[in-house]
């Protein structure tokens, strides 16, 4: 049985400055060692469950394929009025590229959203 299942994915913006309602849809990709990384998260609809995991992992060379190790998994309790949304910050110190993916505590398989960014 074959299916042909799309999940609706919502998007996740990063930039080098506090996210205002002017810079919210500026995607920027690339910082330096020590930045700090600001995101935002939109949901594609209104989250019903109320906590999220944020996790960032980066993709390494190792192997022959290459591969993984999460370097940050981080659990957030949302407010109601962040049922569509979420931002926050972070830094980091190596340099790499790095996926960042949030999912609904309901659901570890299938991620509400996920986008790369660079530390160089």
């Amino acid at each position: 049985m074959l299916s042909a299942c799309t999940f609706e994915r919502g998007v996740i913006l990063f930039n080098s400055s506090p996210i205002t309602q002017n810079n919210a849809l500026h995607d920027q990709k690339v910082f330096r060692e020590g930045d700090i990384v600001y995101y935002l998260f939109i949901a594609p609809k209104q989250m019903e469950n109320d906590l999220i995991r944020v996790q960032v992992f980066t993709l390494t060379d190792k192997g022959l394929l290459g591969g993984e190790d999460v370097v940050r998994t981080k659990d957030i309790r949302l407010m109601k009025d962040e049922r569509y949304y979420y931002t926050d910050y972070f830094t980091f110190w190596q340099k790499g590229k790095y996926v960042m993916q949030v999912f609904s505590h309901d659901d570890f398989t299938h991620p509400l959203a996920l986008n790369f960014f660079y530390v160089q």
